[in-house]
This record gives structure tokens, C-alpha cells and sequence, in this order.
């Protein structure tokens, strides 16, 4: 922005109002005498002698005078963005170690010794350390989450390499969900990239009761929402190893892209019933729960405009008609909610000769995202929960994390060590003409991805998950009830790190709690420690170091 354009507009409208003043002069002398020695209050009696052609005339002046200063502002904040967001060029870049394990939603991606890949196994533990050792794992006791390449041949021993592992491996899950990438950090930026990104956008359609033509300054949680989303749809319709070709050709590409291409136009920046996600459609859902074009949302508020606009969507979408989304109620999911929504019934395939009274039924899960909304801490994160974070991005079943810092979202997608990777959606972008076949994909994919120290993430965020099938349901349930109670490996650490016992308050607050039965027959049963502030932690658990003062947002660098 050129502050210059600032200044001749102050100047041209000055110049207007002396030019018509002079005229006034010139025309009636004695009038124009008698208007300087009135009173200030007196001078608005002189619009009586204006013509109505003219006052309609200035009054169209001064409202296209102040849509000329709401396109400036929009274009500052535009700018303003796209340098500090964007501009990557003059930013401190820093390079992640290739010595410590990068996760990715439920993948790790690191370097790993010369060692038979049918002896090697991944461990995990609430700490955060991943481990490889060139041992086989024993059976007794069994790895929280392993992975195993089988292969029929025995394998050759090579030199230090990188490799992408999942982070659990299922007998009986498809080939897709369990590719094991030979890459190494190379694999995990090819899986960074596949993600979906979701920014700012600007001169989209207007929104219906609004001025907005970009949700520049105020639509990031909203755009959040829509990478967690579009992280859904994804493993729903292509699977967790799919993995985006930027140099594929349109002409050529294949039903994979085709379907690609489809969940990107879902999130178009119309008002349309084929983008039944986007920022539009969004926002006019959110007048349901009191918000209107322009306001902040937060994690909680955007999870349920998600389960609203997915409602909508499958009446209108026969490929979404098969997906549900549940928000979890104060911090408590009811599983009997959740079988009463996914657990559908369908008449079965009659034969000819079947009378028509043949009322027999089967049932049909409904693939489900759960999102759980959470407040971890008071105006702080709590840092008990920090290794329970880590845990959830490193699951097979997580779609990511919305939150960010305060006042400023992210879309949280893995971390290393103690720093969270995400996407940023601030960067502000021109919208893209959905309505096109072949509209270019470029902009939904970021190159460069982010890290945050842990430690500066908001305590308010929204966790989501995916689970295809009820076999996958089930076994979310049961794998992750171990990383939800964060307190013990919390105070062992406090233990180790100060070489004494740990003198707080002995106390175990899950982040979440999974409830037998339905919310309505438990809504005043809920843990004690739901209705408990959260912050009777002692203050140590909010300390840190004096180095995280600064922004602590840095960017990876592939070389």
C-alpha cells in the first residue's frame, strides 16, 4: 500500500468540497457572507435550497467515497498480510533436524539405521521419544504403535537411509492406509503438500447481508474449519496414501484427481449448492448461532457450523450422503449418539421373485468425523496436555487440530519434538473460479510448511478424527483411551527433571471422556471434574523459558 493514495484522496476531496463552496460564492454572495457568520450548527439549513437532484447526487458521492476507503482498507490489510505471513523471503528460516522423527497425522517420517525392515518397530510413549531399534520387537509387552513391513524375501542390509513409517499398521487394512514410503523427509514433504489449504481469499461474490468481498482479518478459524474438513474428505474419498502430482496434466488426469478436484470445489468461494463449504454457505449457517459476516469464530463454534453445513450438504449430495459429523458435548462423547447417527437402516437388493411386503432390512454405517472442542488451560496452555496433543497428531485417526495463538488461527497437522507443524491460512489470495473445469490447484497447496513452539498454542482448539468403518470406530476408542489422562507421565517428568518427588496437587484430568449411553440420560451425570475449574494446577505447570517470548513461528526449509 502507498500511503500516497491515501493523501491525494484526502486532497481530491478536499478539492471538492473548496470547488463547490467557491460556486456558491459566486452565485450568491450575500448567502455565502451570511453561512461564514452563522453559527456551525446553522449550516446543514442550507441543504433546503438544494435540489433534490443534487442532494441525491451527493449522497451517492459519499457512499461511493466510503466504498473507495472500504477497498482501500481491504487492499492494506491484504498487503499487510501477504508481507508478514507471505513473504517468506526475508523471514528467518530454519531447518527441522533430520535426526528427529517428524510426525505427520499418524505417519513418522525419519532417519533410520542399516537394519532389516522386518525387524524394525516404532515405539511410542507419552513422552513424545520415538525410538528404533534393529532388534525384533518382543511380544511381551506389545508396542502402543508399531510398524512392521512383511515382506516373502529376506531383506538386504543398506546404508543409512530415511524412511517414512505409519504409525500404526492393521492386519486387515488396505494397502493404501498402510504404505510404507521409502522416502524419508522427501516423503513427508510429499505428504505435506497433498494436504488441502485453505487461505484468506479476496474479490469472491459479495456475501448475502454484508459489503464482504474477503474474509481478510476475520475468516481464519473459518478457514481452519475447511482444512480440517477437506483433510476428511480426502482419506473418506481417496484414502490416507493418496498423494498429490502437481505435474499431472488436466487432459490426463485420473479418476483419483477427478475426485481431487471435486472435494476442492466443495469449499468454492460462492453461494452455491455445489460448494455446500464454503466460506458463504458457512457464514450463513453462522447466523443460526448469532454471528454474522465479519465476526470471529472460534474452534468450538466452527465445529458445530461444520456438522450443520455436512447436514445440508447430504440432502443435496448423494457422494456425502454417507458421512456424519458428530461435536462432542462439554468435553464428552456419548457412543450411543454416535451408533444412533452412523448406524443407519437400508432395505437389501430384492430379487424379481421376492413379494413386494418383503420388508427386510440391513444396516449401513455412516463414515464418521468426530470433532471434540476443548479448553486446555485458562489463558495459557496447560502443559500437562502437551505430550496428550503430540499423541492425538500422531494417531492414524486424527485429521489434524484447529486452534493456533491467541486471536490468531492455525491448523495444527504434526509436530517434532516440541514444535507443532500447521498451515497458515492468513496468506491472502485472489478466489478462484470454481465453476471452470479446469481451475488451477495451485493455491490449495502449500510448499512450505511452519512450526510453533508447543508451548504457545492457545488453550482453546478443536480436535478432529475420522473413522471409516465401525471396526475403526471401535478401535479408536479403545487405542486412545491411554493417551487422554496426561497427569502421571507429567509429574514423572517433573520428577526427573527436578531429582525430587513432585510436591503439586495429585490429580488426573482426561481431555476427554467417552459415555455409555446418550447425552440426554447423562447430562447431569458428567465427571466431577468436568464441572471443576481446570486451572488448580499449580503455576509450574504454566512456566517457561524466557526464550519464549518471541513469535516462535519458524519454517522448514527442503534442501
Amino acid at each position: 500500500m502507498n500511503y500516497d493514495v491515501l493523501l491525494n484522496l484526502r486532497s481530491t476531496l478536499r478539492g471538492s468540497n473548496n470547488s463547490g463552496a467557491s460556486s456558491s460564492d459566486q452565485s450568491n454572495t450575500p448567502q455565502s457572507t451570511a453561512q461564514n457568520a452563522a453559527p456551525h450548527e446553522a449550516r446543514p439549513r442550507i441543504l433546503q435550497g438544494v435540489s433534490a437532484t443534487n442532494f441525491y447526487r451527493n449522497t451517492n458521492s459519499s457512499q461511493s467515497v466510503k466504498t473507495t476507503n472500504d477497498e482501500l482498507k481491504g487492499k492494506f490489510m491484504s498487503m499487510w498480510n501477504n508481507m508478514k505471513f507471505g513473504w517468506t523471503g526475508v523471514r528467518t528460516r530454519t531447518s527441522f533436524s533430520k535426526e528427529q522423527p517428524v510426525w505427520l497425522l499418524g505417519r513418522c517420517y525419519h532417519r533410520k539405521d542399516p537394519v532389516c525392515e522386518e525387524a524394525s518397530a516404532v515405539n511410542f510413549d507419552l513422552s513424545g521419544t520415538i525410538t528404533t531399534e534393529g532388534q525384533i520387537a518382543p511380544e511381551e509387552p506389545t508396542p502402543i504403535l508399531t510398524t512392521i513391513s512383511p515382506s516373502a524375501e529376506p531383506c538386504l542390509v543398506s546404508p543409512a537411509e530415511e524412511l517414512g513409517l505409519d504409525a500404526a499398521y492393521e492386519d486387515n487394512a488396505s494397502p493404501d492406509d498402510n504404505i510404507c514410503e521409502d522416502e524419508g523427509l522427501e516423503g513427508f514433504k510429499r505428504d505435506f503438500v497433498t494436504r488441502i489449504w485453505m487461505t484468506y481469499r479476496e474479490k469472491f461474490p459479495l456475501m448475502n447481508d454484508s459489503n464482504y468481498t474477503s474474509d481478510c482479518g476475520w475468516g481464519c478459524m473459518i478457514r481452519s474449519g475447511q482444512m480440517l474438513l477437506a483433510e476428511a474428505l480426502v482419506r473418506h474419498f481417496l484414502g490416507r496414501g493418496w498423494r498429490f502430482d502437481p505435474d499431472i496434466p488436466i487432459a490426463t488426469s485420473s479418476y483419483e484427481e477427478a475426485l481431487h478436484r471435486r472435494i476442492i470445489r466443495w469449499f468454492g468461494d460462492v453461494k452455491s449448492k455445489n460448494c455446500p463449504f464454503s466460506i458463504h454457505n458457512l457464514v450463513q449457517i453462522g447466523k443460526e448461532i448469532g454471528k454474522k459476516p465479519g465476526d470471529w469464530y472460534g474452534p468450538n463454534s466452527v465445529a458445530h457450523v461444520i456438522r450443520t453445513a455436512m447436514k445440508k450438504a447430504s440432502l443435496e449430495i448423494a457422494d456425502l450422503e454417507n458421512l456424519n459429523v458428530y461435536v462432542a458435548k462439554d468435553c464428552a462423547v456419548y457412543l450411543q449418539d454416535i451408533y444412533d447417527e452412523c448406524i443407519v437402516n437400508e432395505k437389501l437388493a430384492k430379487a424379481p421373485w421376492k413379494k413386494e411386503e418383503d420388508t427386510s432390512q440391513g444396516t449401513h454405517w455412516k463414515s464418521l468425523i468426530l470433532l471434540v472442542s476443548l479448553r486446555l488451560g485458562t489463558e495459557r496452555l496447560n502443559q500437562i496436555y502437551g505430550d496428550c496433543l503430540k499423541a492425538m497428531l500422531s494417531l492414524e485417526y486424527c485429521i489434524g487440530i484447529i486452534g493456533g495463538r491467541p486471536r490468531h488461527s492455525l491448523y495444527f497437522v504434526g509436530y517434532q519434538e516440541d514444535k507443532l507443524i500447521h498451515m497458515d491460512p492468513h496468506y491472502v489470495q485472489d478466489a478462484v473460479d470454481m465453476l471452470q473445469d479446469d481451475f488451477l490447484l495451485n493455491s490449495f497447496h502449500c510448499k512450505s510448511p511452519r512450526k510453533m513452539k508447543l508451548s504457545k498454542m492457545d488453550p482453546s482448539c478443536c480436535i478432529g478424527f475420522y473413522c471409516k468403518t465401525r471396526a475403526d470406530f471401535d478401535r479408536f476408542v479403545s487405542n486412545i483411551q491411554q493417551f487422554l489422562q496426561p497427569c502421571k507421565n507429567w509429574m514423572d517428568k517433573q520428577q526427573a527433571n527436578s531429582g525430587r518427588d513432585y510436591a503439586g496437587p495429585d490429580i488426573s484430568y482426561p481431555m476427554f471422556v467417552f459415555c455409555k449411553g446418550r447425552s440426554k440420560d447423562h447430562e447431569s451425570e458428567l465427571p466431577r471434574v468436568y464441572r471443576s475449574p481446570v486451572n488448580v494446577m499449580s503455576q509450574s505447570a504454566y512456566t517457561t523459558d524466557a526464550s519464549d517470548d518471541d513469535d516462535g513461528i519458524e519454517e522448514f526449509v527442503f534442501i
